[in-house]
């Protein structure tokens, strides 16, 4: 007992557990003849007493031949067992494969070949007929049962590395797409707004992304609904943000003359983006649009951005201003209008869209958009552009925005007075020197700048990057 314990340090009791007595559970009459016990095992039954065998020979003893109830006609070799002669072999025990079950067994693998290979080439021909007959226009459809197998699958396999057909048969939709490197379009929010800082995003009908990428407008002063409906009637495929901070320019200067405000409002408009629908969303390009007072964001957003946008257009509806310096032989105070020379340069070279339209507008106190423009056409030219004089007129549009905020009676229409381009720098002069005619530029944005940026935008292709 030494060694063995019990967890409470008492000996351990080691002894044989008894062996509680067999239970035998008999059903039905007895009719004389069944014990209560079974034998003990290894004991050999009376042979003159009736009733089962409790249990059978042991292997390699001779049957009984000539016991009664053993099947008449069965003969069998010294040593065989019953389970021998039933055609089951006993546990432990093995017997080879007779000759003729050999050649069974093959038939056998070769039938269920030749089944899976017929099934292989039964969905391979189908399937080469259902490519065939989306690659192959009528007259070739037709005839394409008639090719020899060997130019059936040369035909197929060069059609289908062409155009991925093949992979568009046996795929879903999503699955070929992720494989082609591209996604199923997202499922875009177009009613309503998503806040943003100091106005709101939307993304008009007309917003239709392939993928994660998007085109942004930043729109600075004015009429959000009216901003909306322009876009859809232009056909602009882009977010729209715009931007309401005040009457006057010095509002948006002050809070775009923070450093770092740009940014952080495309930021924000990131995230606008996400909850209209665009999983992931990645700026594309960005065109910076303002009415009137508008001007100054813009001003303040081009002298200190970081770059880290693609900054692709300009587009301006009567509203750069700028204060008088006798000295300068513009008579302007330049440095005010630094920025936008600079962009102005950058559209020459055809680097970026920059669009103006202005009145005829004479505010006295300071310069007009009159002036404003002339001084920018020579500054990216190098020397003093003359204007022509604009015959086209942009086609009038009648928004449903519109009549909440002009009177039909007071709405104007927008007259070409002079027009110059150097480049991708355009300036338009229209008609007109009353709140009237100030108020169509707004109105009518989809029949003269917009346009342009949308011709811009259609074209395929990566946006060339530029210099902040």
């Amino acid at each position: 007992m030494k060694g063995n314990v019990r967890a409470d340090r008492l000996p351990a009791d080691l002894s044989m557990t008894p062996t509680p007595p067999p239970v035998t559970v008999i059903q039905g009459p007895l009719e004389g003849g069944l014990p209560l016990d079974p034998p003990p095992l290894g004991a050999t039954p009376a042979q003159d007493e009736p009733g089962l065998l409790l249990d059978p020979p042991p292997l390699g003893a001779a049957p009984p031949w000539d016991e009664p109830g053993f099947p008449p006609g069965v003969h069998g070799a010294p040593g065989d067992s019953p389970l021998h002669m039933a055609g089951v072999a006993p546990y432990g025990s093995w017997s080879a494969p007779s000759a003729e079950e050999r050649r069974a067994r093959r038939w056998h693998a070769l039938a269920a070949f030749v089944l899976a290979a017929a099934t292989v080439i039964g969905v391979v021909a189908l399937t080469a007929r259902a490519i065939a007959a989306r690659m192959l226009p009528g007259a070739s459809a037709e005839a394409f049962p008639a090719m020899t197998p060997v130019s059936r699958a040369l035909l197929v396999a060069s059609r289908a590395a062409r155009d991925g057909a093949a992979a568009r048969v046996l795929v879903a939709p999503e699955v070929f797409a992720r494989w082609q490197g591209s996604t199923p379009p997202p499922a875009i929010r177009h009613d309503g707004y998503a806040s943003i800082r100091g106005g709101v995003l939307f993304t008009p009908e007309s917003f239709k992304p392939t993928g994660s990428s998007y085109d942004l407008v930043l729109h600075f002063h004015g009429n959000t609904q009216l901003v909306r409906e322009s876009a859809e009637v232009a056909g602009l495929n882009a977010a729209v943000a715009v931007i309401n901070l005040g009457i006057g320019s010095g509002a948006y200067e002050e809070l775009y003359a923070q450093p770092g405000m740009y940014e952080s409002l495309l930021a924000d408009i990131d995230r606008a983006v996400a909850q209209r629908g665009l999983p992931t969303p990645r700026l594309r390009r960005v065109a910076l649009s303002s009415w009137s007072a508008g001007y100054g964001a813009v001003a303040k957003i081009l002298e200190l951005r970081r770059g880290v946008d693609n900054l692709d257009a300009i587009l301006v509806t009567d509203g750069i201003h700028c204060g008088f310096a006798p000295e300068q032989p513009s008579g302007l105070n330049t440095l005010q209008l630094a920025s936008f020379a600079r962009a102005a340069q950058r559209a020459a070279e055809g680097q970026i869209l920059f669009t103006i339209t202005h009145s005829e507008i004479d505010p006295v106190t300071y310069a007009s958009s009159s002036a404003t423009a002339s001084y920018l056409l020579g500054a990216a030219a190098g020397y003093p552009v003359e204007r022509t004089i604009a015959l086209d007129a942009p086609p009038h549009l009648r928004l449903r925005a519109a009549e909440g905020a002009v009177s039909k009676k007071l709405e104007k229409q927008m007259i070409p007075t002079t027009e110059a381009h150097v480049g991708e720098l355009h300036v338009r002069g229209f008609r007109g020197n009353t709140p009237e005619h100030h108020m169509a530029h707004l109105l009518q944005m989809a029949s003269t700048v917009l346009p342009e940026l949308v011709e811009r935008w259609s074209v395929g292709g990566d946006p060339r990057p530029v210099d902040p």
